[in-house]
C-alpha cells in the first residue's frame, strides 16, 4: 500500500486557543472535540495538522516541530503576515506564538511559525525549485563572497548576531566610499548590517541607513535587481 499522505500530530494546551491562532494565520478548523479527549483537525489547501491536548505541554520546553515544503515560500509568508495583521493586529516576533521573518538559507528560502503550544513548523522551498533564492546570500566579488555568505548565515540562520557583529568587522570595511566591489554587492553588505544591528539593538544604525539612501537614489532607474534592494530595505524598516 503506498503511503500518499503524512499529517503530523503535535501537542497543545489548549484546544480552542490553538484553532484560534491557526484560524488567525488563515487555517479551517476541520474538527474540534473538547470532551473526553481533546482534539483538533485544522487545514489550508493540502496541508492538514492535528493536535491533541495535553495539560502536560509547555511551551518553552516542547521540541515538537517539522518542515512544510511549499512551491512558493513568498506567497504562503504573504498570506499568512497579512492574516496575522488583519486579524490580531500585528506579526508577533517573540514570545508563543509568533512568526519569523522569511529567511535565506544555505538550502532552502523559509520562515519559522511557533504556535502557542511551542510546536515549530518550518516552511520552506528548496533553491533548487527557487533558483533566484540564491541572490540575496551572494556576492560577484571573489573578495568578499565567501565571507559574505557565512555572514548571512549567521545572521539569518543561527541567529548568532554577537558572531555576525564580530565578522562584519573583521571582514568588511567600515561604511565609507572606499567599498571595491560593485554598488550591488554594497549594497546587499549594507543591507545585512542595517538588518544585523535592527536585530541586535531595535534601532536604525544612521549612517548605513544614509548609505543605503544614496546608493538608492543614484542607482536609477531601478533594475530588477534595484528593485529587490530597494523592496528589502523597505520591509527592514517596517519590521517586516
Amino acid at each position: 500500500m503506498a503511503v500518499n499522505r503524512i499529517i503530523p500530530i503535535m501537542p497543545c494546551q489548549s484546544i480552542k486557543e490553538q484553532a484560534a491562532f491557526y484560524e488567525a494565520l488563515g487555517f479551517t478548523t476541520l474538527h474540534m472535540s473538547t470532551r473526553p479527549n481533546p482534539y483538533l483537525s485544522i487545514g489550508s489547501g493540502e496541508l492538514e495538522i492535528h493536535f491533541y491536548g495535553s495539560k502536560k505541554t509547555i511551551p518553552a520546553e516542547n521540541p515538537t516541530m517539522c518542515y512544510v515544503k511549499v512551491d512558493d515560500v513568498e506567497r504562503i509568508y504573504e498570506e499568512f503576515t497579512s492574516n496575522l495583521k488583519k486579524n490580531i493586529g500585528k506579526i508577533p516576533r517573540s514570545g508563543y506564538p509568533r512568526i519569523s521573518k522569511l529567511k535565506e538559507l544555505t538550502n532552502d528560502q523559509r520562515f519559522i511559525v511557533t504556535d502557542i503550544s511551542g510546536n515549530t513548523l518550518y516552511v520552506g522551498t528548496p533553491y533548487g525549485e527557487r533558483p533566484d533564492s540564491v541572490f540575496w546570500r551572494s556576492l560577484e566579488s571573489a573578495k568578499y563572497a565567501k565571507h559574505f555568505e557565512v555572514l548571512y548565515d549567521l545572521t539569518y540562520s543561527k541567529e548568532d548576531y554577537r558572531t555576525a557583529q564580530n565578522m562584519l568587522d573583521k571582514f568588511f570595511p567600515p561604511i565609507t566610499d572606499t567599498f571595491d566591489a560593485c554598488t550591488l554587492d554594497w549594497a546587499k553588505v549594507l543591507l545585512v548590517t542595517l538588518d544585523l544591528h535592527k536585530l541586535s539593538s531595535q534601532t536604525i544604525h544612521k549612517s548605513v541607513n544614509d548609505k543605503l539612501q544614496q546608493l538608492l537614489k543614484t542607482n536609477g532607474p531601478l533594475t530588477p535587481e534595484w528593485n529587490k534592494i530597494k523592496q528589502k530595505y523597505e520591509d527592514i524598516l517596517k519590521g517586516e
